[in-house]
């Protein structure tokens, strides 16, 4: 029975033309060999899994073999049947030898001549580990190395590689592989090891491999010698949320709809779903959303899902704002980052992101304003404040008076209005307007501005309403100053309070509501910003926000 061997290894390309998704690489480089012009150094750059290993194998064979067709190895010379076993083909990783020891035992050997191969061939995987030291040690073999010497460097982060390494070689920098190449492989490599998936499943896959081949075929091996594999049945293998809960989720989100948000986590819950991965998918559905957005045209290119998905997020689009996009995305990153450190339990957090979600009133981030607001211009509020007639307030209030005053004695004496003193106040600066006086100073208590008003009738009062209400409110409101005249009440804030009212009408419902509620009888509020020494006033009295 032969030994088992991993599927990345036994479909791993033997030429060129195998390589998937890396046309713009493998092109130059047998072009190269075909010419005979293979250069003595280079670098291959780019994520795990695009084929930057298999390419320098690859190329070594080719540049070693006897015959070469259209650039690729023949795989029937002495030397490419030799490759595997050869000591001239030295692969080596840095990860694990990156001291300066290191390379000083490598540049003893290139002096030596090959033993079976054309040239000898150094394979440096992940170079960018190599210490500083080792890079200087390095430097001077890589620009001129013995004619039979040649070198690939293959490296994951190309940022940390000195530049007195890059301008020596010649770089390549790989792609990540799209899922439709992917896919297309996997259907092949399905068919040869009769594994019968389906073609959702293998889609699926292609996605959750980010571009990386060999992540790819790593989870198909999951499924080999399976039979009737759905997406499904994949979902489940691979550990992933899947789509039905995650578009369910996202239509709760859309229509605000705590409650069912709620319960949809619990289920995600309970079946034993990880929260990270349901934050991960519902990012991805949110990051789809926002290239529907803001992306003209055709969203194929851009959106690697299925013809369902994207049905699902087209009935959803109206519903959200590029703005609210944003802060939900905020709102799932903010929430990866508290799994990973919070003392509560993943489910709370996940509950307290829903919540977060379907109102943004409940964060006070700038991105959440900035929803709030786009939400409010996209659905305008007209709103309409039903003021009754003072008179009949009026006369309500003093016919309740009435009930209340005793009768006055038949032998009492006249009321004499010369005993009355007059009121001493200086008379009001010429051209200037007299303003209202503060509702609840004592001059309002001895001389209201009309008659209809309680005598101890305070703004207070009416803020103490309003924190019953809507305490975010009340605490824009602190330090502001009511003022009635008549039916007509002005409110003093500061102008950051003015900016976040004047753009919510339901805060001003609220304040419209809360003082007719006090004052007994319909008024009229107009918010107004606090000018300071405005009307002949000084700054202190009108303390800002």
């Amino acid at each position: 029975m032969s030994e088992y061997m991993a599927l990345y290894r036994k479909y791993r390309p033997a030429v060129f033309s195998d390589v998937v998704g890396q046309d713009h690489i493998t092109r130059v480089l047998r072009s190269e060999v075909m010419q005979d012009s293979v250069s003595h150094a280079y670098l291959f750059c780019g994520s795990r899994g695009t084929g930057k290993t298999t390419c320098a194998k690859i190329l070594a064979k080719a540049a070693n073999c006897l015959q070469p067709i259209d650039g690729d190895p023949c795989g029937v010379c002495e030397r490419c049947r030799a490759f595997e076993t050869t000591f001239d083909i030295v692969e080596m990783d840095a990860a694990s030898h990156n001291g300066v020891d290191n390379i000083r035992e490598l540049q003893d050997k290139i002096s030596f001549l090959p033993i079976e191969m054309k040239r000898r061939v150094y394979i440096i995987d992940e170079v960018h580990m190599l210490s500083p030291g080792a890079f200087n040690a390095l430097l001077k073999t890589l620009e001129e190395p013995p004619s039979h010497v040649m070198f690939i460097l293959a490296t994951t982060e190309s940022h940390k590689i000195p530049a007195t390494i890059l301008s020596r070689c010649k770089r390549f920098d790989f792609h990540r592989i799209n899922t439709d190449d992917i896919t297309k492989r996997l259907e092949y490599v399905s068919e040869k090891e009769g594994i019968e998936i389906e073609r959702d499943a293998l889609k699926l896959i292609s996605l959750l491999a980010t571009g990386a081949m060999r992540d790819a075929l790593s989870m198909l091996e999951l499924f080999v010698g399976g039979k009737g594999i759905t997406r499904e049945i994949a979902e489940k293998s691979l550990g992933v949320v899947g789509n039905e809960i995650v578009l369910k989720l996202l239509r709760f989100i859309a229509d605000r709809n705590a409650a069912g948000a709620l319960e949809t986590i619990a289920d995600s819950y309970n079946s034993s779903k990880d929260p990270a991965v349901l934050c991960s998918e519902l990012g991805n559905m949110l990051r789809n959303l926002l290239i529907m957005k803001c992306a003209s045209g055709s969203v194929s290119s851009l959106i690697d899902e299925c013809a369902d998905v994207i049905e699902t997020l087209r009935n959803v689009e109206d519903k959200f704002t590029p703005e609210r996009l944003l802060y939900c995305t905020e709102i799932v990153e903010d929430t990866v980052s508290r799994l990973a450190r919070t003392g509560l339990s993943r489910r709370t957090v996940l509950e307290m992101m829903a919540m977060r979600l379907c109102d943004s009133r409940l964060s006070t981030s700038t991105e959440a304003l900035l929803e709030r607001i786009s939400s409010l211009e996209a659905r305008p509020v007209s709103v309409s404040v039903s003021s009754a007639a003072p008179e009949q307030a009026k006369k309500e209030q003093t016919s309740a008076k009435e009930e209340n005053v005793p009768p006055v004695p038949d032998d009492a004496p006249p009321f004499d209005f010369d005993d009355v003193p007059m009121p001493t106040d200086p008379p009001p600066i010429a051209g200037e307007p007299e303003l209202p006086k503060p509702l609840g100073s004592d001059e309002t208590k001895a001389k209201p501005a009309d008659e209809n008003i309680p005598e101890m009738i305070a703004y207070g009062d009416v803020l103490e309403e309003i924190k019953a209400k809507n305490m975010i409110l009340y605490s824009m409101l602190t330090d502001s100053r009511g003022y009635l005249d008549g039916d007509v009440m002005t409110v003093k804030v500061s102008s950051m309070a003015i900016f976040m009212i004047g753009a919510d009408p339901i805060m001003k419902q609220t304040v419209t509501e809360c003082a007719s509620k006090i004052l007994g009888y319909a008024v009229t509020v107009n918010i107004v910003e606090d000018g300071g020494d405005s009307k002949g006033k000084k700054n202190d009295d009108f303390p800002m926000f």
